[in-house]
């Protein structure tokens, strides 16, 4: 296993964002050039600057959010709208683009239904021409939603997500991120580890194994069905990471996975945590099972016989079936539920089974944990040894949860909107940095 430590790391990992985003610059430029009233390098450049002073602002004591996006108004009508489509409200003149005016402009175009639209005029620069209505569904293929993120948007879209944060998108796949004086590609999607499927391999078996007999349609193999609960599940997850994201309030998530019994976990999380708010078991129930087990049934009369993995996925996703859409809107009314539990101080417990334990919980666990690492990859092939004391009360108290009970899986997300995803692997604490939004 290779081992980087801070003083080793390459140099170009160590400077500052200027090399990173001139070649980001010139990848914008790539993307919109052909035109010829398209941006300069320069044009481009300046814009992000602009951009990154604009994050600093506040609004009546708000922060600045805000998707600008890079794109001529040629491209756009009037006519289509939100959730298929997009609603193009252009100006009747141009607006200066100026931090200010994207400070002023800022709440008329919320940052999860709108965006900003600007493209340059001759010898003035880029000017404001206008506010697209995307509608949210944008944010599915970021935050565990099922339906498509509406029309393909071919345009480059730089999102001010809080002070000295930019993200940059190509569509709706992430770039790159200039966070403080930091520059980089986009990080892990925690969510897409091998961890995440070998400590949940059990419950996903035991679920399909259990519909398999009598409410499965054999148009899949219980493989693929074991696999899409695997898919199904994670979505679930990062809807309720999204959400608390988006409450700027943080949480804490910690998760007992079914390595052993209901019994076993639930004596796991009081052994070690006290939670406020205790969910008697019988109020828990099995919702979440069965709501994927729903899910499955459905699917499975949707797909032709014969589907693959892939095929099923793709007809879990682009499905306007009545039944399927009634479904996930109750899952992931669920899962609000379980992100606003989360806005209560303390953690969010659930069992291996997504039921909730309880909330408001305090992780009491009497011991130091002097050796956490940071791995830098999903598979932990390289990783860096992380000082604790530059870390809050919330992750090192998941630090000792995860040192004493091994199979725990934790996530830490923090009020600027950090996501970490913190676990046990081969008697070393470790965490993951999870991609942003």
């Amino acid at each position: 296993m290779a081992t980087l430590t801070p003083a080793l790391r390459p140099a170009s990992s160590m400077a500052g964002p200027e090399p990173s985003l001139a070649s980001l610059v010139a990848q914008i430029s790539h993307m919109v050039g052909g035109r010829e009233d398209s941006p300069s390098l320069g044009e481009i450049r300046a814009l992000c600057d602009l951009l990154y002073t604009a994050s600093l602002l506040k609004e009546e004591g708000r922060v600045v959010r805000a998707r600008i996006l890079i794109a001529p108004p040629d491209d756009f009508t009037a006519l289509e709208g939100p959730p298929d489509g997009i609603h193009a409200i252009r100006f009747a003149s141009t607006h200066a683009f100026t931090a200010g005016e994207i400070k002023r402009l800022s709440p008329a175009a919320s940052y999860f239904h709108s965006i900003i639209a600007v493209w340059p005029e001759k010898d003035r620069g880029f000017r404001i021409w206008g506010i697209l209505n995307t509608g949210p569904r944008w944010l599915n293929l970021m935050a565990g939603g099922r339906k498509p993120g509406g029309i393909s948007m071919p345009f480059p879209s730089i999102h001010v997500r809080d002070p000295g944060w930019l993200l940059f998108y190509q569509n709706y796949e992430l770039l790159a991120e200039w966070r403080g004086r930091e520059f980089h590609g986009p990080r892990m999607d925690v969510f897409q580890s091998g961890l995440m499927s070998e400590r949940f391999a059990d419950l996903r078996h035991r679920l399909v194994r259990e519909s398999w007999s009598h409410t499965l349609p054999e148009t899949l193999t219980i493989e693929a069905y074991a696999e899409l609960i695997h898919r199904i599940a994670l979505q679930f997850l990062r809807r309720i990471v999204s959400l608390v994201r988006a409450s700027g309030h943080g949480g804490t998530l910690v998760i007992i996975p079914m390595t052993k019994s209901a019994e076993e976990s639930l004596s796991v999380a009081e052994r070690w945590i006290d939670c406020k708010y205790l969910a008697a078991s019988e109020s828990a129930g099995n919702r979440v099972k069965f709501l994927i087990q729903s899910m499955l049934r459905r699917l499975g009369e949707l797909c032709p016989g014969g589907s693959s993995v892939e095929d099923a996925w793709n007809c879990f996703k682009k499905s306007t079936d009545p039944e399927l859409d009634n479904l996930e809107e109750s899952f992931f009314e669920l899962a609000r539920l379980y992100s606003d539990m989360m806005q209560v101080d303390g953690a969010l417990v659930l069992e291996h089974g997504f039921n909730v334990v309880g909330f408001g919980g305090e992780i009491r666990v009497d011991m130091n944990v002097v050796h956490v690492e940071q791995s830098h990859d999903l598979d932990r092939n390289l990783v860096s040894r992380w000082n604790v004391q530059n870390d809050g009360t919330r992750h090192r108290s998941l630090y000792r949860l995860c040192a004493v009970e091994p199979q725990v899986v934790g996530y830490v997300i923090s009020q600027d909107g950090q996501v970490r995803m913190i676990a046990n692997v081969n008697d070393t604490v470790t965490f993951w940095l999870h991609t942003a939004i």
